[in-house]
């Protein structure tokens, strides 16, 4: 690069000016250096010089950043919120940040060159250097909790992280967590004494997690169980729950659980020596301090002495119920025995004539039945009430029930009273069982009776058509809303004493009586046979004035009005095999003998059950079937069942009995094939026959 338009034009000028840079440098320009020389060495000089001054620069602008950060640092150093402090060597504070000096009170020029040990508690000294010493074999930070003195000297708690620097020095870091450790030390406390509290008491508690499983149990469950804490976590609990009611409790958790929902159920768990205890047990859901479902809460309690009480008290309520019936069975005694006394009288005067005038057999045959029939339904009636046999729904005539009886009880009740009867023409058959019909229609007369006294009164029985409409919102005794559709609607008024608010709320419990204006016999009953017909009930009564009850019985169907015609069997069934009839009573041997002979059978007698099971034994494969009666002497029908279904468990066995379904079939272990209650008739002993052989063929 020619450089020669720059320079000087003088040699000498452009001498000295080279000598002058080249004395600043201390150097020196030999003599025999042309100008051309010098001119390159000029040119070197001034951008070494340029170089110099640009280094120089750029020393300056790091220089000023470095005073920048190192500001910005020693700022942020002491505006940070944690404390920090730097160890020497020799475990001296070498520097400490205004965070630090804060939290212990001193001032920053204070705690600089003090040794570390003047703000560490006593009794935690040790730990602090013990972890400096693993902080420098590991090399690596270590941090702890311990407690350190302020100035004041109270202690607090801090949390320290020591990293190891350069030279042997310690960086160390603290954060005051006083009141983290107070908030540990109240949960700790509150923990405890909820522990206290759990296990001083008589609630089994236990808690789960939002797995559903269980995870903590109380002092009082695990002595209740006899299981330790490890047993019983996860799902180990439930072995100790009854297995009949397993599966509902675990239904009502989890589908609580799912829900979110609070739940209460009682279930058997064992107890320690094997014992199961009912228990009730009632779970919540439980959630942390920011709101987060944490699980579920559960306290139980041991209910078995309640249950038994509840139980004891069912069985008193039963025979309280039990002897209401038998009560209102002697109050109706009389009446009873005068309408038995006149069916009677009916069948023993037909008979005569029939023995007198043989030619009006068609004439009066269907009278006797008529009347046999009726007192079969007035034994029936008796049985039910006194529980030994099961209600039978059938289709009849609500009118003519409720005119029969009227008529039978105009016997019983006293004298003063009057019922009068406004019955509409175009009532309905319904389906019901008639016999506890007849006891509403009793119980509603009698009480009624009862409520009028002494004192002249009158009993109004009503039958009539109700329809209830939807928008109606027509109400029972309980308040609920009664089912849209067509009623028969029984009302029963009288004219006695009425009653007060207190005893129309109590009137149906089955404990309550009011002895001075009534007993109330079997109104719970009443309430309890409305309800199981899918009926309702209103009552309205005023003291002074009367009182007034209203039986809405559902029509299930359009039926003409009247009775229903007795039923004609088109085609006459006829079995075949053999029959081993066991009765004690030779008429009735007799007569069942003839009647299952029309029926194609052939028939071997037997006086009791003794002999029955001997000839069984003997003609076991030409017998078909057995009829036998339950109350014989030797050996009742219960024993002969049990003798029999244990040479065959297939034979099939029909039970012929007077004393009721419900008594004979709640005594009788073995399957029976059928059933047919006395007094029956040819019609009812062929159906049953029919049932059984048939069901026997269709099981071949």
């Amino acid at each position: 690069m020619n450089m020669t338009t720059n320079l000087p034009e003088s040699p000498q000028d452009l001498r000295q000016r080279a000598e002058e840079l080249f004395r600043s440098s201390e150097a020196s320009i030999p003599e025999a250096t042309s100008p051309e020389e010098i001119q390159q060495i000029l040119y070197e000089l001034r951008v070494h010089q340029i170089q110099l001054e640009m280094q120089n620069e750029e020393l300056r602008r790091i220089q000023e950043e470095l005073d920048i950060s190192q500001a910005r640092y020693f700022e942020l150093y002491d505006l940070a919120p944690v404390g920090y402090l730097t160890l020497n060597n020799k475990k001296i504070i070498s520097e400490v940040n205004l965070a630090a000096a804060t939290m212990f009170g001193f001032s920053r020029s204070l705690l600089v060159k003090e040794p570390i040990s003047r703000i560490l508690a006593k009794e935690d000294q040790l730990i602090f250097y013990k972890h400096l010493s693993q902080c420098i074999e590991s090399g690596a930070p270590q941090d702890w909790d311990m407690r350190m003195i302020r100035i004041d000297g109270i202690s607090f708690w801090a949390h320290l992280q020591a990293s190891p620097a350069m030279n042997g020095e310690f960086w160390i870091t603290l954060n005051d967590i006083s009141e983290q450790k107070q908030a540990e030390e109240t949960l700790r406390e509150s923990e405890s004494n909820y522990r206290t509290l759990a296990d001083s008491g008589q609630l089994l508690i236990w808690s789960s997690d939002t797995d559903k499983l269980c995870y903590y149990f109380n002092k009082v469950w695990l002595e209740f169980t006899g299981q330790t804490l490890e047993h019983e976590s996860g799902n180990g609990w439930a072995e100790g729950v009854h297995p009949e009611d397993f599966q509902r409790c675990l239904d009502v958790y989890i589908g609580a659980f799912d829900r979110r929902e609070a739940f209460s159920m009682d279930y058997r768990l064992r107890r320690h020596d094997g014992e199961y205890r009912w228990i009730q047990d009632d779970g919540c859901p439980r959630y942390d301090s920011n709101g987060t479902f944490a699980g579920y809460i559960g306290y139980c309690l041991d209910i078995t002495e309640r249950k038994r009480a509840e139980e004891l008290k069912e069985v008193f309520q039963q025979q309280f119920q039990q002897t209401q019936k038998l009560e209102s069975l002697g109050i109706l005694a009389g009446g009873i025995a005068h309408d038995f006394n006149n069916i009677l009288t009916v069948i023993i005067c037909n008979c005569s004539l029939l023995l007198q005038r043989p030619h009006m057999v068609e004439q009066l045959v269907p009278e006797i039945d008529t009347a046999a029939q009726r007192a079969a339904d007035l034994c029936r009636q008796m049985l039910i009430y006194a529980g030994k046999a099961q209600p039978i729904p059938t289709k009849f005539n609500v009118k003519t029930l409720v005119e029969e009886m009227v008529k039978m009880l105009k016997a019983t009740i006293n004298q003063n009273v009057t019922i009068t009867l406004d019955l509409s023409a175009d009532i309905p058959s319904i389906k019901a069982d008639a016999s506890q019909i007849r006891q509403v229609i009793m119980n509603l007369i009698i009480n009624a009776s009862e409520a009028i006294g002494t004192e002249q009164g009158n009993i109004t029985a009503s039958l009539a058509i109700a329809v209830i409409e939807a928008e109606q919102n027509e109400k029972d005794y309980l308040g609920k809303v009664i089912t849209p559709g067509s009623y028969i609607c029984l009302n029963v008024t009288d004219s006695g004493c009425g009653m007060d608010e207190g005893t129309k709320r109590r009137i149906f419990e089955p404990f309550y009586t009011t002895k001075f204006t009534g007993r109330g016999l079997g109104m719970s009953a009443v309430l309890g046979i409305i309800m199981a017909h899918n009926g309702a009930l209103q009552l309205t009564s005023q003291q002074g004035v009367g009182t007034t009850f209203k039986v809405y019985l559902p029509v299930q169907s359009t039926e003409p009005v009247g009775d229903l015609l007795p039923h004609v069997s088109v085609m006459p069934w006829q079995g075949s095999g053999t029959v081993l009839l066991v009765e004690d009573e030779p008429q009735l041997i007799m007569v069942a003998k003839a009647l299952i002979q029309a029926l194609g059978f052939s028939v071997i007698e037997a006086a009791n059950g003794q002999i029955a099971l001997e000839l069984y034994q003997k003609h076991a494969e030409y017998i078909t079937l057995v009829l036998t009666d339950i109350g014989m002497p030797v050996m009742d029908g219960y024993t002969l069942i049990h003798e029999l279904k244990k040479l065959n468990p297939e034979l099939p066995i029909i039970v012929s009995s007077g004393f009721g379904d419900a008594e004979v079939t709640s005594r009788i272990h073995e399957t029976i094939a059928g059933c047919v209650s006395k007094p029956y008739s040819f019609d009812q002993l062929r159906e049953v026959l029919k049932g059984v052989v048939e069901g026997c063929q269709k099981q071949v």
